[in-house]
């Protein structure tokens, strides 16, 4: 059987692997990788020649350090995978230089994740030899290389120039990375096939420029052309008329057709470069009527979970009127007190209860094994607004906690979460989820799952109506609570057992003083 050195370094002795590591740091020193590759040391070999391959032994060692280079020994540091259901991630910034010696804890970048924005923590000693991505690059992929991290001070000039192999940046592009693509050749773009499906913004200013499809450079998804690729292609000279191009370019860029013809055109034979930020080209155009908002990581996962959500779980809606005036009445005792509790901290005391009470409604749905999971305790998630998207904090063990631990607690979270200061262990996880539209004068709406919980718990606010008591008409104060569940973990026996819970404890609210 053929084995690769890598396979062999741990079965030997000690003294061995140093020297074998000794001797492929000096071949680095020396830059003459083709030498050992050739004439490897038989003194260092000979015990293992009967086993090796030479034609596998690539790379020398296994781990960060990469050996057969005319660079120092160095590791790339990844994009971590911040949340369990990271794909990619945005560096919104960098606490670290080039040049910087870091140690295990220190803070490299804040990381906009799928969920929230999280400091990165590093997790070795060394000194950062290049930053290979700038902040604000956004959609690198989980494990794309962003950093490179070195040993010592003296290797920190050797990586100067280093590229590496990109990050992946999905939504913004480096300087030299544009420059790349507008100098790419006709031929070179030649094998790109364009997508023929393109919006009606784009085909009006190919009609008018009279430039071809082929001719312009696609960046948008599945290599479709935007409305922005074919203005680029237009500002490079690639139309048959040159009014039209001044025309379509002076449009869009609010300036003068005469500006425009004054620009000096480009030779025909020049590929067209392609929008870096198309989403911003066209921002506070007063003729356009709108407005280009960038999508935040956060926003565009939000969107895809909640779509994956709405398509694959078959949803159940039970909804229940519950009345409020005990509520008030025991808001105010408490107030008297200087305990001060909100109309959400008794529904979250509620819902915990009820859960208690009903076990079957605290569990989840495995997607993977295809069956129902119980909950092993009561974590309510609370759907929070924040600037970039909706985050939901976790109350732990909601059914053990006092009325107002609860409330101190979620107005810690919800204090946090606004500025981007929670721990991921506070907002990943929960087995329900409440979210509360009240106090914006919603009276009733329908939430959607958030996955893998099996429920969600949509509040509305307050309202007076007339109710009959003992033959005399009377004013309650009433709100309507919607459940949405699965209907693969509830059926409609689990899930109005778990409404009539609730609204028995919302009836009673001195339940929601115990512990």
């Amino acid at each position: 059987m053929r084995r690769s050195l890598t396979d062999c370094l741990p079965a030997m002795t000690a003294a061995t692997r140093n020297s074998l590591i000794r001797t492929a740091n000096a071949a680095v020193k020396q830059s003459t990788p083709a030498i050992l590759l050739r004439t490897p040391s038989s003194a260092v070999l000979a015990p293992f020649q009967s086993s090796l391959s030479w034609s596998s032994f690539s790379p020398w060692a296994s781990g960060r350090f990469r050996f057969f280079s005319s660079l120092p020994p160095h590791s790339e540091l990844a994009m971590p995978a911040l949340s369990p259901t990271m794909s990619q991630g945005n560096i919104i910034e960098w606490k670290v230089t080039e040049g910087q010696e870091v140690a295990p804890g220190d803070v490299l970048a804040e990381v906009e994740t799928d969920k929230a924005t999280l400091s990165w923590e590093n997790q070795d000693e060394g000194f950062i030899a290049k930053l290979l991505v700038a902040p604000g690059t956004q959609a690198i992929e989980v494990g794309a290389p962003v950093a490179i991290l070195v040993e010592d001070a003296d290797s920190v000039p050797a990586f100067k120039d280093y590229e590496g192999a990109g990050a992946g940046g999905g939504s913004a592009q480096s300087a030299a990375s544009a420059e790349t693509s507008a100098g790419t050749k006709p031929a070179e773009q030649s094998n790109v096939h364009i997508d023929s499906r393109i919006g009606p913004a784009a085909r009006h200013h190919l009609q008018d420029s009279g430039i071809s499809l082929s001719s312009v450079h696609p960046t948008g998804p599945h290599h479709m052309v935007t409305k922005g690729d074919v203005l680029a292609a237009i500002a490079a000279g690639g139309s048959s008329s040159n009014k039209p191009v001044a025309a379509a370019v002076a449009k869009e860029q609010k300036q003068p057709p005469a500006a425009a013809k004054e620009a000096p055109a480009p030779t025909p034979q020049a590929a067209p470069a392609p929008s870096t930020a198309p989403a911003h080209i066209f921002a506070n155009d007063a003729d356009a009527g709108y407005t280009d908002i960038p999508t935040t990581q956060i926003r565009r996962i939000i969107a895809q979970r909640l779509l994956e959500s709405k398509s694959t779980i078959p949803h159940l809606y039970l909804s229940a009127d519950v009345e409020l005036d005990g509520i008030a009445t025991m808001r105010e005792a408490l107030k008297s007190q200087g305990v001060k509790v909100s109309v959400n901290d008794c529904v979250i005391k509620a819902v915990a209860l009820a859960l208690a009470d009903i076990p079957a409604a605290n569990a989840k749905w495995d997607s993977v094994e295809e069956k129902l999971v119980p909950s092993p305790s009561v974590d309510i998630s609370i759907a929070v607004a924040t600037e970039g998207g909706l985050i939901t904090p976790i109350v732990k063990n909601a059914d053990g906690k006092t009325l107002s631990t609860i409330a101190s607690e979620v107005r810690d979270l919800a204090g946090r979460a606004r500025e981007n200061k929670l721990k991921p262990e506070e907002f990943q996880g929960g087995s329900f989820s409440i979210s509360n539209l009240g106090m914006f004068g919603v009276d009733q709406f329908y939430a959607i799952i958030n996955p893998p919980q099996a429920c969600i718990m949509a509040v509305g606010g307050a309202r007076k109506v007339a109710k009959m008591e003992k033959g005399a008409p009377s004013a309650k104060t009433m709100m309507t609570v919607t459940l949405s569940a699965d209907n693969r973990v509830y059926d409609g026996e689990v899930a109005s057992k778990l409404l009539e819970a609730f609204a028995k404890n919302m009836a009673n609210p001195y339940r929601l003083l115990s512990a």
